[in-house]
């Protein structure tokens, strides 16, 4: 009897329990930063057990073109994490703050080493979409009701814009792909996503979002599996379930949409336009110059703002009356924190990533296998797009583990010039 059980039932490996726990991990990260810190631990702690009992790899095997990017991460690591040292004011405050890149690498390589092969990335999309399906009703009607009210950063409309944009790519390809059969799940993942972005109310993220629907839409469309009927009926679904919200929410969230519309048509008002991050930006510039080669650090940037407030009034429209954290911009942040060899650090491996996710795009038309590289592709350039008024980095405690997940699920996706030695069908 109980080989017959071990024949029907795989044995949970130390590969495989590191594996669905750092996925359910990222999954539920959106529930509060508690989720995925203990599942990486545990995931690394798994990893180091295989290696100390089996001798199994650490390391992970990669192609040549994806090592430049590995590399430009490392030294944009090293560089932001250790450049600005000289003038760091104690060790507390650097290790705070070295955590964020830190962080952000370690998500890179559970990714890279755990989500390596085709069954592996399908059963980590599933999962995120199946778990943040739930989540998103908790967070969308925020402020007007709330359902659980777990993890209070997601009250933040920035934060929920973040947040939808990264769940896009998932809801939309996983719909009009491993769901194409079911009309009833395609079309609640559609509406879900469009819902999520709009209850955002986040101008920047509407536009992203706008973006991410039109490389979408090409694709799709290319790929046959879109067409004007799908288009009408999520246009008239996103409209008429907007309306019944509308009406049974009340007044407070047309209130809302209809400030966000004005923003965006304020052509002529640069303030109301960027909702004052203009000047944010520009104090922002000024306190990077002061250490443009070496940086000055993460984390630093609330508390160096308060000292110098006042010496920066004359850059200032208005006054900021408000504590500014952080500069509302990634590439901002970056030059602040780890100085300008950090940002061309970081965005030679952007640039080399987006060009990878765009080759493998191409390829994939004809493929009816759910699209990672439209999925990486998508999520890289609206990222880029929604960093010029966000920042992913700040979002490091929850929602953006996701992204560092499908940054380096990428990286392990084979391309073209795969080496005859790497098979996509690794354990």
């Amino acid at each position: 009897m109980t080989n017959v059980f071990r024949q029907r039932l795989p044995l949970l490996t130390y590969e495989i329990f590191a594996f669905w726990i750092y996925v359910l991990g990222v999954a539920m990260t959106a529930f509060g930063p508690i989720a995925h810190y203990i599942s990486w631990f545990l995931a690394l702690l798994s990893l180091l057990y295989g290696r100390i009992r089996y001798g199994a790899h650490l390391a992970v095997e990669v192609e040549p073109e994806d090592r430049k990017i590995i590399y430009s991460l490392i030294f944009f690591l090293l560089w932001s994490m250790f450049a600005h040292i000289p003038h760091i004011d104690s060790f507390y405050t650097w290790g705070k703050g070295a955590s964020i890149p830190l962080e952000f690498i370690t998500g890179l390589y559970l990714a890279m080493r755990l989500i390596n092969t085709s069954e592996r990335r399908n059963a980590f999309g599933l999962t995120v979409v199946a778990i943040n399906l739930v989540f998103c009703f908790d967070v969308m009607f925020r402020p007007d009701f709330s359902v659980l009210g777990w993890n209070a950063s997601l009250d933040n409309g920035n934060s929920v814009a973040s947040y939808s944009l990264l769940l896009m790519p998932f809801f939309f390809c996983y719909a009009f792909w491993y769901f194409e059969k079911n009309i009833l799940l395609k079309y609640l993942l559609c509406l879900t996503s469009i819902l999520l972005i709009i209850f955002s109310f986040s101008s920047g993220g509407w536009i992203t979002a706008a973006v991410q629907l039109i490389i979408f839409a090409t694709y799709a469309a290319s790929s046959k599996k879109i067409n004007l009927k799908s288009v009408i009926v999520l246009v008239v679904g996103s409209l008429l379930i907007l309306s019944i919200i509308f009406y049974v929410l009340g007044k407070g969230p047309v209130d809302s949409m209809k400030r966000e519309l004005v923003q965006m048509m304020s052509f002529n008002n640069v303030d109301v336009l960027t909702t004052n991050r203009k000047d944010i930006w520009n104090v922002s510039l000024l306190m990077a110059k002061v250490h443009p080669v070496l940086g000055s650090g993460w984390t630093t940037f609330g508390t160096v703002f308060e000292k110098k407030r006042n010496e920066m009034a004359d850059v200032l429209s208005q006054s900021l009356e408000k504590h500014i954290s952080h500069p509302h911009n990634m590439c901002l942040s970056i030059v602040y924190s780890g100085g300008i060899p950090a940002l061309l650090f970081f965005m030679i491996a952007y640039v080399l990533s987006i060009k990878k996710s765009w080759s493998g795009v191409r390829d994939e038309i004809d493929s009816d296998e759910i699209p990672w590289n439209l999925i990486c592709y998508i999520s890289l350039v609206s990222i880029l797009i929604y960093g010029t008024n966000g920042d992913v980095f700040e979002g490091r405690r929850d929602v953006s583990v996701i992204f560092w997940a499908v940054w380096g699920l990428l990286l392990v996706i084979p391309g073209k010039s795969q080496s005859s030695h790497i098979s996509d069908k690794r354990a």
